[in-house]
């Protein structure tokens, strides 16, 4: 499975980080032949901008080690999103493609695990991290639904904050404005309609979005992404934070249920029409 690695910015005292190695386990030799420890490879950094992608950096991997990039080197504010692909180190540079270069492999066979590359969050001088891959299939698709829902959703201010990063990448640079909605789980109740867009990243901040009660439940149309919940202890508290992720609905299901379950949970959610929304 071949995946980009999303790199943003995010409010004042949180910063972001990408760690991607050289070194993988998830492979398997064929049959008298040894597996390779190490790749040659490139990351490089592609920001959108001005109706195409932009090429900002290229970090060569160094042979058994790790590459480190961090959103304060860039100078990302919150909703600004570079994304890093891995590249052949022979691959020629392009500054200013239309579309985002497909990301290389590292792997050997066709296992179905994941190639993971650590997004790590910094605050308060503790660190969270979380594996960073968005899928190339994803980035690929055109349209589509986002749809989330989790006891993940569910402001507790008594407890510390809640922030929602969600990350939307398409290998096309599309422009078109589009919208998150929030929703009460119980009562259907629209509760806000926020601005969000492909090749960036929408940060909700659910008490300060005025969102008190939950859980809730995230809605939008034209486009799919994956949304990050980040918690963090009140101020006034030791430092703790936790970073986890909400599943799609195809999650729910088993096999051959899968797509047909997720049809009718979307179904339920998708088809609420409303007149008016607060924004």
């Amino acid at each position: 499975m071949s995946c980009y690695y999303p790199l943003f910015g995010l409010p004042a005292g949180l910063e972001a980080s990408l760690t991607f190695s050289s070194h993988t386990l998830n492979q398997c030799a064929k049959p008298g032949q040894s597996a390779p420890h190490q790749h040659q490879l490139d990351l490089a950094l592609y920001g959108s901008s001005e109706g195409r992608w932009s090429l900002y950096d290229r970090h060569t991997l160094p042979h058994f080690a790790d590459v480190e990039v961090r959103a304060s080197t860039y100078g990302l504010s919150p909703g600004e999103l570079l994304v890093a692909v891995p590249l052949a180190s022979d691959s020629p540079t392009d500054t200013r493609p239309e579309l985002l270069p497909k990301p290389a492999s590292k792997r050997l066979d066709r296992s179905p695990v994941a190639e993971r590359c650590s997004l790590a969050f910094h605050w308060r001088g503790i660190i969270s991290s979380y594996q960073g891959e968005y899928p190339l299939r994803m980035a690929e698709v055109k349209g589509g639904s986002f749809l989330s829902f989790d006891p993940l959703l569910k402001p507790d201010p008594a407890v510390g904050r809640s922030l929602v990063v969600l990350v939307s990448i398409s290998r096309i640079h599309d422009p078109s404005p589009l919208t998150l909605e929030l929703f009460n789980l119980s009562s259907r109740e629209l509760l806000r309609t926020m601005n969000h867009g492909k090749n960036r990243c929408t940060v909700v901040d659910l008490p300060e979005e005025g969102v008190n009660t939950g859980p809730l439940v995230m809605r939008g149309r034209g486009w799919v992404g994956i949304p990050i919940v980040i918690r963090l202890s009140r101020e006034e508290a030791p430092p703790s934070m936790s970073v986890e992720h909400t599943h799609p609905p195809t999650e729910l299901f088993w096999e051959e249920d899968r797509l047909p379950g997720s049809r009718i949970v979307k179904s339920a959610w998708m088809g609420i029409q409303l007149n008016s929304a607060p924004t």
